[in-house]
């Protein structure tokens, strides 16, 4: 493990909450949880650890990956856009409103991009997306759209229809030099929160409203749970982590992060390969408790 700190540390021990990324965190280069992981997540949660995995991904995504580590304390979906509690209680929202819905539908249509919309439990995509993913399913070997709560668009004006439905996020996935043109006109608009990243070598970027991010909701959950900044730890690998990483008192950064992410962490694990949740888990919640 890497113990390079790259700003003050501010850890009020012990730590009471732990903050999870999935892809290319918790979850393994399979996608997925694997049995040292789900162990020292028990351990963690024994010794008085509340668990909140934190991803970009749908709650009926994330539940699966919940179940798969054990049993999780809280779930926070959509990059921050909802809190859940394992029981099912909601206790945060923050949702697109239409004048976000319209003007992102307009912004795709000016660029000829095409966004899929993730509402409660339903997700809607299009042709542009169908293909992005028939692509993944050739690396990863697996359909992610073939699933009951997956919704495709067939008639381009069912688009604007959506904006009467409940929407936490939308994300986009394209050609790079389409999407750089496209994003620099998203955030000019001052509306949205984007972040690009890259999946199985595909180019995509995660829009929520202005204000949304894993980081402002994982310190709600931290004062909802009478916590202070200083006693969250969050692991993370990617731009969408980069809120959390921060606002922890202890932001740990994957050893696969890109470079600008293990540089605004406090630290930097060994890589989701190589088991670095585990590891820092062990160093920074375990290993203290015992000490």
């Amino acid at each position: 493990m890497t113990g390079k700190v790259t700003k003050n540390i501010m850890i009020e021990s012990p730590i009471r909450l732990l903050g999870l990324d999935l892809d290319g965190t918790l979850l393994g280069e399979d996608s997925r949880v694997h049995d040292r992981e789900r162990q020292t997540l028990q351990r963690a949660r024994a010794a008085g650890v509340a668990v909140a995995l934190c991803t970009g991904r749908s709650i009926v995504d994330t539940l699966a990956h919940a179940e798969a580590a054990g049993g999780v304390d809280w779930i926070i979906t959509e990059n921050g856009a909802r809190i859940t509690s394992a029981d099912g209680r909601e206790i945060y929202r923050h949702e697109m409103t239409p004048q976000h819905i319209d003007r992102l539908l307009t912004l795709c249509e000016a660029h000829g991009v095409e966004p899929s919309f993730y509402g409660e439990r339903t997700i809607w995509f299009g042709d542009k997306c169908q293909g992005h993913f028939d692509q993944i399913s050739r690396i990863i070997g697996r359909l992610p759209l073939n699933l009951p709560h997956y919704r495709h668009i067939e008639d381009p004006a069912q688009w604007r229809a959506l904006a009467r439905e409940t929407i936490f996020k939308a994300i986009v996935y394209g050609d790079a030099r389409e999407l750089n043109a496209w994003l620099a006109d998203m955030r000019a608009s001052g509306l949205f929160e984007s972040e690009p990243s890259v999946f199985c070598g595909l180019m995509n970027v995660e829009i929520n409203a202005k204000g949304t991010d894993k980081g402002a909701a994982l310190l709600h959950l931290a004062g909802h749970l009478g916590l202070t900044a200083g006693q969250v730890m969050a692991c993370g690998d990617s731009d969408n982590d980069r809120a959390m990483l921060e606002a922890a008192g202890l932001g740990v950064a994957m050893a696969n992060a890109p470079e600008h992410i293990r540089a605004l962490a406090d630290v930097t694990t060994e890589s989701n390969a190589r088991h670095g949740v585990s590891r820092a888990i062990e160093r920074y919640i375990l290993s203290a408790r015992s000490a």
